[in-house]
């Protein structure tokens, strides 16, 4: 057999409940209504319950599968979900500065390109227009820069601050489900299996008490001896009354 594991207080009274079941079964009630069964059906009840853990044991997979849902249901029932990481002041920063370097390196871009251009069209001081318009570039590339920065510190922080995704939770259903299984296994590959070789067993007497021996016979009290009286050593003297006279 498995190694037996033990059961949770609260699915005692369901082994006990399918133990009934199978005492019932119609193969176990037949021979426990024989002239000539060994046991009775209080006595298969009490040897069954004496090892519950043992019978248990022959369901461990089916039992552990709903001990696991049963866990599961639990920590969703009072799990809390985890609340989003508050913004702080380095946050607002940095979004503000995600926001306006691009545009304030954009903008000025635009605009030392075109004073740049328009002085160089307008053929006057070449040299500061060839200096706007390398300035303009360069202000543009910086706007560039920008934006790839603040894209990727926007996708940092909306990552920081997602809310972790749902995770499926078993619901009723699944564990009724799980229950059944376990029950139908606690009772085809535990109790009936039990049950069965129990049959053949047969039942302990009750030790008889010893007859207690008779008290042994206690002696009568010895008689006092009969005293004899004794007649004195002497004889009692005559005593004749006196003659009274005739009346003549």
């Amino acid at each position: 057999m498995n190694e037996p594991g033990r059961l949770e207080t609260v699915d005692r009274a369901d082994f006990a409940h399918t133990l009934h079941e199978a005492l019932g079964a119609p193969d176990i009630r037949e021979a426990l209504q024989q002239p000539t069964a060994r046991v009775t059906e209080d006595q298969l009840r009490a040897r069954a319950l004496t090892v519950t853990d043992t019978i248990a044991a022959e369901a461990s997979a089916e039992y552990a599968a709903l001990l696991r849902l049963r866990t599961a249901a639990a920590t969703a029932r009072t799990g809390r979900p985890r609340p989003p990481v508050p913004a702080t002041v380095g946050d607002g920063l940095l979004a503000a500065l995600a926001v306006l370097a691009p545009v304030l390196s954009a903008t000025a871009a635009a605009i030392f390109l075109l004073l740049g251009h328009g002085l160089q069209l307008a053929g006057v001081q070449q040299p500061l227009a060839i200096t706007l318009i390398r300035a303009g570039w360069t202000a543009g590339a910086t706007a560039m820069l920008a934006a790839v920065a603040a894209g990727t510190g926007l996708v940092i922080t909306a990552a920081r601050h997602r809310t972790p995704p749902h995770r499926p939770q078993p619901d009723a259903a699944s564990l009724a489900q799980a229950h059944a299984v376990w029950r139908q296994a606690l009772l085809e590959r535990g109790l009936l299996p039990f049950l069965r070789r129990q049959l053949h067993q047969p039942s302990t007497p009750a030790p008889q008490p010893h007859p207690a021996s008779p008290p042994a016979p206690q002696p009568h009290p010895a008689s006092p001896p009969v005293q004899r009286r004794t007649r004195p050593g002497y004889s009692s003297p005559d005593f004749t009354s006196p003659a009274l006279p005739s009346r003549d």
